[in-house]
């Protein structure tokens, strides 16, 4: 093992220079994808609270506005002897005064729930959307480092010469002592 360190590092006498660049860059890598994912994590984070409080408005005003068509209705009804009898009617509220005002109240709870539905589904498909492009930029930075980390070992190997390379395809290689060959995991000298 000694054999095949000291020839290597005759062939190559940066070695361990390589080594720590290559360590670093990848330390680099790696704490760049941590800043991503945790950019991503709060940004989804945010994304989420926005469409829960969103939610909860459109909620809360359809609340508000089913509880006072409710207050309407019974107002309507509890004054409804008073208008007939102002309008010359008596013998109580007529069957057909009575469907209508309970129709309009229905009507009025329908719409109002239909617009709360269409609400919280235009909320969820943008939080969906927004969340949809949080994804794509977290990929197009994994694939921006890749390739950035790729460039880095390229020109690394290409500043460090072809006794790097064939080194690796275990072609002969000159040293102090004659030539060496790396085969089968271990240095073979000749």
């Amino acid at each position: 093992m000694q054999a095949a360190t000291s020839a290597q590092a005759a062939v190559n006498p940066y070695a361990e220079l390589q080594a720590s660049i290559l360590a670093q860059m990848q330390a680099a890598q790696e704490a760049q994808r941590r800043a991503r994912e945790e950019a991503y994590q709060k940004a989804a984070a945010q994304q989420k609270a926005n469409y829960d409080y969103a939610a909860g408005q459109v909620n809360d005003a359809t609340a508000q506005a089913l509880q006072e068509a409710y207050v309407n209705r019974m107002l309507q009804q509890k004054n409804l002897k008073q208008a007939l009898t102002a309008q010359g009617l008596t013998g109580g509220a007529s069957e057909t005064t009575t469907a209508s005002m309970l129709n309009n109240y229905q009507n009025s709870r329908n719409d109002l729930e239909l617009e709360n539905k269409r609400q919280l589904g235009d909320l969820l498909n943008t939080y969906q959307n927004n969340m949809a492009q949080l994804e794509q930029q977290r990929a197009s930075g994994e694939a921006a480092s890749l390739s950035d980390y790729a460039t880095a070992l390229v020109n690394l190997a290409a500043k460090n010469g072809v006794n790097l390379v064939s080194l690796l395809q275990g072609n002969a290689v000159p040293t102090a002592s004659g030539n060496a060959r790396y085969v089968n995991g271990e240095w073979v000298y000749y």
